[in-house]
């Protein structure tokens, strides 16, 4: 089992940068899922993938870009 070091933590998720993993979670603090991410070449973490639910949620996207990640327009709600 790999243990992560989540040296990021916002309110809805947490990232383990070098690992490049994060998980994030529903409003009401239950479990929603896991984050994958890519290492770009100008060191920040590009999202790849989640899991946990059908749309990641608008706010954990948010979140996440106001952090620093990169989150492309294709993890918006389709009717965003």
């Amino acid at each position: 089992m790999t243990a992560y070091t989540f040296d990021t933590k916002l309110s809805r998720c947490a990232v383990d940068t070098k690992a490049a993993y994060g998980y994030w979670e529903r409003k009401d603090g239950s479990e929603g899922g896991g984050l994958w991410f890519a290492h770009k070449a100008d060191g920040t973490l590009e999202l790849q993938d989640f899991d946990g639910a059908f749309e990641l949620p608008v706010v954990v996207a948010n979140e996440l870009r106001a952090a620093g990640f990169v989150v492309g327009p294709d993890f918006d709600p389709e009717d965003a």
